[in-house]
C-alpha cells in the first residue's frame, strides 16, 4: 500500500512539473484563441507574436502542433506553415460554426491572428493542390494577415 501511495505521489509531481508549459500538442479543445491543424502535417505555432525573424523557442515557432491537435494555449497569436505549403484559415464563429476560408500564399510564412474570434481551423496543404486555388473560397481577411518569413 505504502509502494503505490509513493507512485502516486511522485507521478503527480512529475505531472506539475512538467505542466508548466504548455505542449503544442493537446487533444482538447482551447478555450480562448486556440488553434485546430485540421492538416495531415505539423504546422508551427507562435504563442506571442514578436517578428517574423526566426527567433522563437525552436527556430520559426515555439512548438508544433501536430496533425489534428490543438494548439495547447489558451491564446495562440501565429502559425508557421513551409515552402511549398499554403495556409487555409478558419475562424470560429462566436456563436458557433465557422467563418469563411481564407487562403494564404506560399510559405515560408506567418499567418497572424486577430484576437476578435474565439479560435481558429488551420490546415497546410502542398501548393499545388486544388485548395491552394480555390477563388471561390478567399473571404474578406479578418482572421488576420499574412507576414513573409524572414531570416
Amino acid at each position: 500500500m505504502r509502494k503505490t501511495t509513493w507512485a502516486a505521489a511522485i507521478a503527480l509531481t512529475a505531472g506539475l512539473l512538467a505542466g508548466g508549459a504548455p505542449s503544442a500538442a493537446t487533444a482538447a479543445s482551447p478555450t480562448d484563441n486556440g488553434v485546430h491543424n485540421t492538416s495531415t502535417i505539423a504546422v508551427g505555432a507562435v504563442q506571442t507574436w514578436i517578428t517574423n525573424a526566426c527567433v522563437y523557442r525552436q527556430g520559426c515557432y515555439d512548438a508544433l502542433i501536430p496533425a489534428g491537435r490543438y494548439s495547447g494555449w489558451r491564446y495562440t497569436a501565429a502559425v508557421y506553415f513551409g515552402d511549398n505549403y499554403c495556409l487555409r484559415v478558419r475562424a470560429w464563429q462566436a456563436g458557433g460554426g465557422l467563418g469563411p476560408v481564407t487562403i494564404t500564399g506560399e510559405g515560408p510564412a506567418y499567418f497572424v491572428f486577430n484576437s476578435v474570434h474565439p479560435g481558429f481551423d488551420v490546415r497546410a496543404v502542398p501548393i499545388n493542390h486544388a485548395d491552394c486555388h480555390s477563388a471561390a473560397a478567399t473571404s474578406s481577411g479578418d482572421a488576420g494577415e499574412v507576414v513573409q518569413a524572414g531570416q
